[in-house]
This record gives structure tokens, sequence and C-alpha cells, in this order.
């Protein structure tokens, strides 16, 4: 069989195969796109959790320090009324450090209710997440199942297309069928035309008297208007 007939059970089997995906619809796309919106949530959701687990352990470090920092003061300003200051010395040494455990206790405070905001906005952002998550699940199930459903439909025969393919592309060389690919994609499907009355049936251009001949001769030509692949039809006269 010739190249150009191998050419035109090609075109054929592939539009066969694009009208299989069409029946599919934009399932294959939309699986996909919630399959890596729920794997982004999973893992936002996991850098959520840990950053909580962090923050409470900082919650309970720095709730610790409030606690040890104000009661260090405390002893530090019953030292001032118990008699154990006897010097200005001391008395100046002694309120200076009050002064510095004082600011450390700020500093500790400011860091706490930072730390306690932080965690509760992530509690409320890891509940959003759990929310989505379970709906992009729930949506993720439906669709697959329909695909599924779809896919069962359409296998034996898609699955048949693709071993006839295969079969067919072997008796085509690697420059035409780089060639085939290109038209495939820029004339939506319709990579071969007929010659019919001297004109391309792709795009009506006129066709040359030697290209005919060459066309019914089974060579490989094209359409010097729309590059297509042309092919001539022995039983077919011209008018």
């Amino acid at each position: 069989m010739s190249q150009i007939n191998q050419i035109i059970l090609l075109q054929d089997v592939d539009n066969k195969l694009f009208e299989i995906n069409k029946l599919l619809g934009d399932l294959p796309s939309k699986v996909q796109e919630l399959t890596e919106e729920e794997d982004s949530v999973k893992l936002s959701l996991a850098s959520k959790e840990n950053d909580l687990k962090d923050t409470t352990v900082l919650i309970s470090t720095n709730e610790t320090l409030v606690q040890t920092t104000s009661d260090k003061i405390n002893t530090l300003k019953d030292k001032l009324i118990d008699g154990s200051i006897s010097t200005n010395k001391e008395y100046d040494a002694m309120m200076d450090a009050i002064d510095f455990e004082k600011n450390l206790l700020d500093e500790k405070e400011s860091e706490l209710i930072e730390l306690m905001t932080k965690k509760e906005n992530l509690s409320k952002e890891i509940d959003e997440d759990k929310a989505s998550l379970d709906g992009i699940i729930t949506q993720l199930k439906s669709k697959r199942d329909d695909l599924n459903a779809k896919m069962e439909e359409v296998s034996e025969e898609n699955s048949a297309l693709k071993i006839e393919r295969e079969v067919i592309a072997k008796n085509i060389d690697d420059d035409t069928k780089e060639k085939y690919s290109q038209i495939y994609k820029a004339r939506k499907g319709l990579v071969v035309a007929e010659i019919l009355d001297n004109n391309c049936e792709g795009c009506g251009a006129y066709i040359p008297p030697q290209i005919v001949n060459e066309a019914l001769a089974k060579q490989i030509v094209f359409c010097g208007t729309c590059s297509r692949f042309l092919y001539k039809s022995e039983n077919k006269s011209e008018n």
C-alpha cells in the first residue's frame, strides 16, 4: 500500500480517536486539575499543622518564661521591703534589675500575645482547609467515577484504534510522520485532501497538472496553498 494511502488511513484513525476524546469532554482535564488542587491543599494543610504544633510549643515556653519572670520581679520587690537592702547602691542595683525583668516581661507578654493570635489564625485556616479538602475530595471522586464510566464505554474501541494506529504508523517514514503531525495540528484533523476538478478539496486552490499526475502515481505531494497532503482517485475524471 502506498504511503499516501497509509496517511489517509492514519488520518481516519486519528479522527476517530479524536471523537472518542470529545466524548470524554473536559473530564480528564478536570480530574487532573482537582488532583493537583487536592495535592496543593494537602501540602498547605500539613505545613500549617506543623506550624501550629511549633507555635503551641512556643506558647507553652513563653508562658513559662512570663511566669518565671513575674515571680522573679515579685521576689526582687520583696527584697526592697524586707530590710535586706542597706545602701543606695544596692537599692539602685535592685531597681535596675527590676526594670530589666519588667522589660523582659513586657517583651515576652507581647510575644505571647502574637503567638496566641497566630495560633488562633492557624486553627481557623486549618479548619477552612479541611473543609475545602473535603469538598475537593468529594468532587474529585464524582469526576473520577464519571470519567471511569465513560472510559469503560469506549475502552475497547480506543484500544483497538491505538493498536491499528501503531500498525499504520510503522509503514510511514519518520519525516512524513513529522509533516503529518504538523499539518494535523494546523488543519484541525484534515491532513489529506482529494484533488477534485484540479482543485484542492481542502482549500479550493488550483492544483497544477504535474501535481495531479504525481498524485495519481501515488507520490507524496502537497497543496501549495494549505500544505495538505493531496491524493487523486483514479476513478474520478476531470470535467
